[in-house]
């Protein structure tokens, strides 16, 4: 059955979603795209050939079903983007670029989630609600990523990390096993993390350090 599918999100992440799912519609037929939603965008725009149908008051008023993805990269934006979102005929699907190496019986992966190209995860990993793993990324055994992170492209994480909800690390950023990072973290880009870190930090450089 072919399911319609909007973007939350018109932006270089959004568009890449687009393809995402063009990319899964090659291998098996299942999402009709019907456009984007963006509050920064006029209704009736198009934005690589897809219409823009409205911003969050037109897609609660949405009354068909349509799957919805959040296409947000930034964490604590999706996740207020999420709050203000009430329709009762949206549903949030997980989507897995054909590419990524998952096995769906050894992982735990929650609503709403993107999986991008060329990711790897392997057993015992648990992956919250709206979660971003973005191109290229690998996840050892029992890695945590709570609701809302963001992974961006390239990031390696070793077995046994824990990762807070509305954390984001940045492009090529790496953690050693067994680390713990807290809630709302930003991880920079090409950082090495070889120490656990609390909530509400920023972490940068090799080694790791708070700034």
């Amino acid at each position: 059955m072919i399911h319609d599918i909007a973007i939350y999100g018109a932006g270089g992440f959004g568009r890449e979603t687009a393809v995402l799912i063009q990319q899964i519609n090659a291998i098996s037929l299942q999402w009709n795209v019907i456009g984007f939603f963006d509050d920064a965008l006029p209704n009736k725009t198009e934005v690589d050939g897809l219409p823009v149908l409205g911003g969050i008051n037109e897609l609660n008023q949405y009354h068909k079903s349509i799957a919805l993805t959040v296409a947000i990269a930034d964490p604590v934006l999706r996740k207020s983007i999420v709050s203000k979102i009430h329709s009762p005929t949206i549903f949030y699907p997980l989507l897995i670029h054909p590419s990524a190496i998952v096995t769906l019986n050894r992982n735990e992966i929650g609503k709403g989630s993107i999986i991008t190209a060329n990711c790897i995860l392997t057993t015992g990993i648990s992956i919250g609600n709206f979660v971003i793993v973005n191109l290229a990324t690998t996840l050892g055994h029992d890695v945590v990523l709570g609701d809302y992170c963001s992974i961006m492209p390239g990031c390696h994480i070793s077995g046994n990390c824990k990762i807070g909800e509305c954390t984001m690390m940045g492009t090529g950023s790496r953690m050693l096993q067994n680390l713990t990072i807290g809630k709302r973290c930003k991880i920079g880009a090409g950082a090495v993390l070889i120490n656990s870190a609390q909530d509400d930090v920023t972490i940068v450089g090799v080694p790791g350090r708070v700034v």
